[in-house]
């Protein structure tokens, strides 16, 4: 185990990558409450690899194992949103049964016991307490909670995504900002903010989409960009959508979205590129270059940077596998 400390103990990350499967299993029980981990499959073949970086309440966790794995996890009193890279996870809590794939947004279910099977898992995990989301919400922590394990829609399951992929990238900064406690608290805000946004809640009963607390004008120009992502698309016609003004658009996104319009157009039309390159077959003419022009990213290069800094990975790797 290798470990270090930063930011005079306020940043905190360690790893560990095992073949030892009882440590691995210690470690489990360690991180996720007392989580129990099974695998199947030849034990000389195991590994494990985790990457924990914590940021006061905040925790990120980097999981990779080519085994088959079996979580049987009891009831948290904490968030644990899961995004993964590569590899496949079926959740079970109850009735309930989610399966999740490549480049898929997950949150498990707090307050009950579930069981998550993952093969050849290459995950993103990130963890908070639940009242920093519910005051975020402005609910009682008490009675607050999400209704369901999955986004309301493909479009902001991506862009949660995007939003644990960019606080992983912070958080790995050798000076990370996030040490300090406004900065922090910030980018706290705007992770419970894109979760009420993304998550179904029960202090929405109406269950819009969007907080009925936000702006309408935040709701209809939300609305447009998404039912519109493959339309030439400037700030002025976004504006003009929402029937408001360009400054107050950029200042309600920014305030009760944690973005700007144009970059969420943008993770929009991410989100649909990687959902073409994954259902497309190189061997019939499909090429990275067709898709990404299609969603309105003409420069191949930047195009390549979002989709790495987004997903993980590059989009020829999507294409071809």
């Amino acid at each position: 185990m290798h470990a270090a400390d930063s930011n005079a103990g306020l940043v905190h990350r360690f790893e560990v990558a095992t073949d030892d499967l009882e440590q691995a299993v210690e470690l489990v029980r360690a991180t996720y409450s007392d989580t129990r981990m099974r695998i199947s499959g030849d034990q000389d073949t195991f590994y494990y690899r985790q990457r924990t970086i914590t940021a006061g309440p905040l925790a990120l966790d980097a999981v990779t194992t080519p085994m088959d794995i079996k979580l049987e996890c009891p009831s948290v009193d904490y968030l644990c949103f899961v995004a993964t890279d590569q590899g496949q996870v079926d959740v079970r809590a109850g009735a309930r049964h989610v399966e999740l794939a490549d480049g898929d947004t997950l949150l498990y279910p707090v307050g009950q016991t579930f069981t998550a099977t993952a093969r050849d898992l290459d995950t993103l995990l990130l963890r908070l307490p639940v009242g920093l989301v519910a005051a975020r919400a402005g609910a009682n922590p008490d009675r607050f909670r999400f209704t369901a394990m999955t986004p309301t829609s493909p479009t902001l399951g991506f862009y949660f995504r995007a939003t644990m992929q960019y606080v992983c990238q912070a958080l790995q900064e050798p000076d990370t900002a996030l040490a300090h406690p406004l900065v922090r608290a910030g980018v706290i805000d705007a992770i419970a903010g894109t979760a009420l946004v993304a998550f179904p809640h029960n202090n929405d009963p109406a269950g819009d989409r969007l907080r009925r607390a936000y702006p309408a004008a935040i709701r209809r120009a939300a609305a447009y960009i998404d039912a519109n992502p493959a339309q030439p698309m400037t700030l002025a016609d976004i504006a003009a959508a929402a029937r408001t003004d360009v400054r107050a658009l950029q200042t309600g996104f920014q305030r009760h979205l944690g973005t700007t319009p144009m970059l969420y157009l943008r993770q929009v039309r991410l989100a649909h590129a990687h959902h073409d390159l994954q259902n497309a077959d190189p061997t019939h003419g499909d090429d990275v270059a067709t898709i990404a022009r299609r969603w309105g990213f003409g420069h191949l290069g930047r195009f390549a940077g979002y989709y790495r800094a987004t997903y993980g990975h590059s989009p020829h790797h999507t294409l071809h596998s």
